[in-house]
Protein backbone atom coordinates (compact mmCIF):
# COMPACT_ATOMS: atom_id res chain seq x y z
CA UNK A 1 0.00 0.00 0.00
CA UNK A 2 2.85 2.22 0.59
CA UNK A 3 4.51 2.04 -2.40
CA UNK A 4 0.98 2.03 -4.12
CA UNK A 5 0.16 5.69 -2.25
CA UNK A 6 4.21 6.99 -3.07
CA UNK A 7 3.72 6.21 -7.13
CA UNK A 8 -0.02 7.78 -7.10
CA UNK A 9 1.50 10.71 -5.21
CA UNK A 10 4.73 10.77 -7.31
CA UNK A 11 2.21 11.27 -10.38
CA UNK A 12 1.23 14.32 -9.32
CA UNK A 13 1.32 17.00 -11.68
CA UNK A 14 2.86 20.17 -10.57
CA UNK A 15 0.20 22.38 -10.49
CA UNK A 16 -2.22 20.51 -8.51
CA UNK A 17 0.47 19.77 -6.38
CA UNK A 18 1.57 23.87 -6.00
CA UNK A 19 -2.21 24.65 -5.99
CA UNK A 20 -2.97 22.35 -2.62
CA UNK A 21 -0.38 23.28 -0.79
CA UNK A 22 -1.18 26.82 -1.02
CA UNK A 23 -4.40 25.85 0.18
CA UNK A 24 -2.65 23.66 2.62
CA UNK A 25 -0.68 26.57 4.16
CA UNK A 26 -3.33 29.09 4.23
CA UNK A 27 -5.38 26.80 6.59
CA UNK A 28 -2.29 25.87 8.96
CA UNK A 29 -1.65 29.78 9.23
CA UNK A 30 -5.11 30.96 9.93
CA UNK A 31 -5.43 27.79 12.72
CA UNK A 32 -5.42 29.15 16.46
CA UNK A 33 -2.88 26.47 17.46
CA UNK A 34 -0.34 27.70 14.86
CA UNK A 35 -0.85 31.43 15.57
CA UNK A 36 -0.55 30.73 19.76
CA UNK A 37 2.64 28.06 18.90
CA UNK A 38 6.26 29.67 20.17
CA UNK A 39 8.21 26.56 19.45
CA UNK A 40 6.86 24.54 15.91
CA UNK A 41 8.20 21.36 14.90
CA UNK A 42 7.95 20.44 10.73
CA UNK A 43 9.34 17.38 8.95
CA UNK A 44 10.96 18.90 5.98
CA UNK A 45 9.54 17.83 2.31
CA UNK A 46 10.99 15.74 0.32
CA UNK A 47 9.83 14.45 -3.00
CA UNK A 48 6.17 14.77 -3.60
CA UNK A 49 5.32 15.39 -0.06
CA UNK A 50 3.37 18.68 1.28
CA UNK A 51 5.92 21.39 1.14
CA UNK A 52 6.66 22.45 4.60
CA UNK A 53 9.47 24.59 3.41
CA UNK A 54 7.40 27.71 3.39
CA UNK A 55 6.03 27.18 6.65
CA UNK A 56 9.10 26.94 7.50
CA UNK A 57 10.19 30.32 6.31
CA UNK A 58 7.47 31.78 7.32
CA UNK A 59 7.54 30.73 11.35
CA UNK A 60 11.06 32.33 11.49
CA UNK A 61 9.60 35.67 9.76
CA UNK A 62 7.06 35.31 12.83
CA UNK A 63 9.70 34.85 15.46
CA UNK A 64 8.76 31.30 16.29
CA UNK A 65 10.83 28.48 17.53
CA UNK A 66 11.52 26.05 14.54
CA UNK A 67 12.55 22.22 15.39
CA UNK A 68 13.36 19.42 12.84
CA UNK A 69 13.43 16.17 12.92
CA UNK A 70 16.53 14.41 13.37
CA UNK A 71 16.79 10.55 12.67
CA UNK A 72 18.80 8.72 15.11
CA UNK A 73 19.57 4.54 13.63
CA UNK A 74 20.71 3.68 17.26
CA UNK A 75 18.71 4.10 19.36
CA UNK A 76 15.75 3.84 16.23
CA UNK A 77 14.30 7.73 17.12
CA UNK A 78 13.52 10.91 16.60
CA UNK A 79 14.59 13.81 18.21
CA UNK A 80 14.04 17.59 17.63
CA UNK A 81 16.30 20.16 16.41
CA UNK A 82 16.53 23.95 16.67
CA UNK A 83 17.02 25.56 13.22
CA UNK A 84 17.40 29.13 12.31
CA UNK A 85 18.25 28.95 8.50
CA UNK A 86 18.91 26.59 6.25
CA UNK A 87 22.80 26.49 6.68
CA UNK A 88 21.75 24.52 10.00
CA UNK A 89 21.16 21.52 7.46
CA UNK A 90 22.70 19.07 5.46
CA UNK A 91 21.60 16.00 3.68
CA UNK A 92 20.94 13.21 6.04
CA UNK A 93 19.40 9.36 5.98
CA UNK A 94 17.71 8.97 2.35
CA UNK A 95 18.45 12.45 1.32
CA UNK A 96 16.34 13.97 3.45
CA UNK A 97 17.55 17.65 5.44
CA UNK A 98 18.38 17.09 8.77
CA UNK A 99 19.81 19.55 11.18
CA UNK A 100 23.13 19.42 11.55
CA UNK A 101 23.14 19.86 15.83
CA UNK A 102 22.77 16.80 18.00
CA UNK A 103 21.20 18.79 20.78
CA UNK A 104 17.98 18.00 21.46
CA UNK A 105 14.83 19.84 22.57
CA UNK A 106 12.69 18.43 24.74
CA UNK A 107 9.30 17.35 22.84
CA UNK A 108 7.10 18.62 26.02
CA UNK A 109 8.28 22.28 24.34
CA UNK A 110 6.54 21.62 20.94
CA UNK A 111 3.36 23.62 21.19
CA UNK A 112 2.58 22.78 17.36
CA UNK A 113 4.19 20.01 15.44
CA UNK A 114 3.23 19.08 11.66
CA UNK A 115 3.38 15.13 11.12
CA UNK A 116 4.67 13.41 8.09
CA UNK A 117 2.32 10.65 6.56
CA UNK A 118 1.80 8.95 2.70
CA UNK A 119 -1.96 8.77 3.95
CA UNK A 120 -4.79 9.98 6.68
CA UNK A 121 -8.10 8.97 7.57
CA UNK A 122 -10.83 11.13 9.00
CA UNK A 123 -10.07 10.00 12.46
CA UNK A 124 -6.81 11.44 12.08
CA UNK A 125 -4.98 8.07 11.96
CA UNK A 126 -2.20 8.22 9.34
CA UNK A 127 0.21 5.42 7.19
CA UNK A 128 3.87 6.68 7.74
CA UNK A 129 6.65 5.61 5.48
CA UNK A 130 7.42 2.23 7.78
CA UNK A 131 9.89 3.45 10.36
CA UNK A 132 7.51 3.70 13.52
CA UNK A 133 10.09 7.10 13.95
CA UNK A 134 6.49 8.77 14.76
CA UNK A 135 4.61 6.40 16.62
CA UNK A 136 7.52 6.55 19.20
CA UNK A 137 8.00 10.07 19.13
CA UNK A 138 4.16 11.25 19.53
CA UNK A 139 3.16 9.80 22.97
CA UNK A 140 5.94 12.51 24.26
CA UNK A 141 4.69 15.39 22.52
CA UNK A 142 1.82 17.26 24.70
CA UNK A 143 1.20 20.18 21.41
CA UNK A 144 -1.13 19.74 18.78
CA UNK A 145 -0.39 17.23 16.61
CA UNK A 146 -1.55 18.30 12.75
CA UNK A 147 -1.24 15.87 9.53
CA UNK A 148 -0.70 17.68 5.87
CA UNK A 149 -2.74 15.75 3.21
CA UNK A 150 -3.55 15.69 -0.36
CA UNK A 151 -7.20 15.21 -1.26
CA UNK A 152 -6.74 11.82 -3.17
CA UNK A 153 -5.01 10.24 0.16
CA UNK A 154 -7.17 11.04 2.77
CA UNK A 155 -9.09 7.81 2.95
CA UNK A 156 -8.98 4.64 5.39
CA UNK A 157 -5.64 3.70 6.53
CA UNK A 158 -4.66 0.35 7.98
CA UNK A 159 -4.58 0.76 12.11
CA UNK A 160 -2.21 -1.37 14.58
CA UNK A 161 -2.32 -0.98 18.31
CA UNK A 162 1.25 1.69 17.96
CA UNK A 163 -0.36 4.06 15.79
CA UNK A 164 -0.59 7.61 17.17
CA UNK A 165 -2.89 10.37 15.27
CA UNK A 166 -3.12 13.09 15.07
CA UNK A 167 -5.54 16.17 16.04
CA UNK A 168 -6.58 18.14 13.22
CA UNK A 169 -5.53 16.74 9.17
CA UNK A 170 -5.65 18.96 6.73
CA UNK A 171 -6.44 18.93 2.80
CA UNK A 172 -7.76 21.03 0.00
CA UNK A 173 -11.63 21.06 0.66
CA UNK A 174 -11.85 20.55 4.29
CA UNK A 175 -13.46 23.37 5.13
CA UNK A 176 -16.14 22.65 2.31
CA UNK A 177 -16.76 19.01 3.63
CA UNK A 178 -18.23 20.67 7.36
Amino acid sequence: MREKIKKQRDQLTPEERQAWDAEIWQFLWALPQYQKAQTLMTYLSFGSEVNTWPIVERAWVEGKTVLVPKIRRYPKEIIAVAITSCNDLEPGLWGIYEPISDVAVSPQEIDLIIVPGLAFDSIGYRLGYGGGYYDRFLPQVTGYKVGLCYPPFFMEVPIEPWDQCVDLVIYPGMDKKG
